[in-house]
């Protein structure tokens, strides 16, 4: 088993959401399901953070961690770094469009993708609608309290 890693206020891999909201890799529409993961919790929380935009006295005071379990021998698309534009980081149409099309397609439940704050680390994103996504599995879901000094800007910590 490989594990991943999501932080979410829902402890399920239903991939709801996607319906309702675009994100990085796909557009919502209805019947249209996606499940962001990341290889590691840190990587997780790092992809929450930037995307937080609020004011931070509103920021959430915890957060869902989701440990992920997914068979070694899963079928899984890897998205070569050099099949994305140069300036892909900002180019929203274009990630966008190439989940879609791997979701339409239907052929692998797992496509490997770069993470935009930290593009040296890799997020994975599931098709629930796939057959075999009935193979992941929740392994455990934990609530932990923000470090609230992601909030307040720069400070010396003693």
């Amino acid at each position: 088993m490989s594990l991943l890693w999501r932080i979410s206020n829902r402890c399920d891999l239903e991939g709801v959401g996607g319906e309702k909201a675009d994100g990085r890799w796909h557009t919502a529409a209805r019947g249209k399901r996606i499940v962001y993961l990341s290889e590691h919790p840190a990587v997780a929380l790092v992809e929450v953070l930037a995307n937080l935009h609020t004011n931070p006295k509103l920021f959430p005071d915890s957060y869902q961690l989701i440990k992920v379990m997914t068979p070694e021998d899963m079928q899984r698309d890897v998205l070569a770094r050099d099949r994305l534009p140069n300036e892909w980081r900002e180019q929203l149409a274009e990630t966008r469009a190439i989940g879609d099309e791997w979701l339409e397609r239907r052929e692998t439940p797992l496509l490997v993708v770069p993470s935009v704050p930290s593009p040296e680390s890799l997020n994975c994103l599931l098709n629930p609608l796939h057959p075999d996504a009935r193979r992941v599995g929740i392994e455990w879901c934990k609530w932990i309290r923000y470090d609230r000094r992601f909030f307040l800007g720069t400070r010396t910590v003693r």
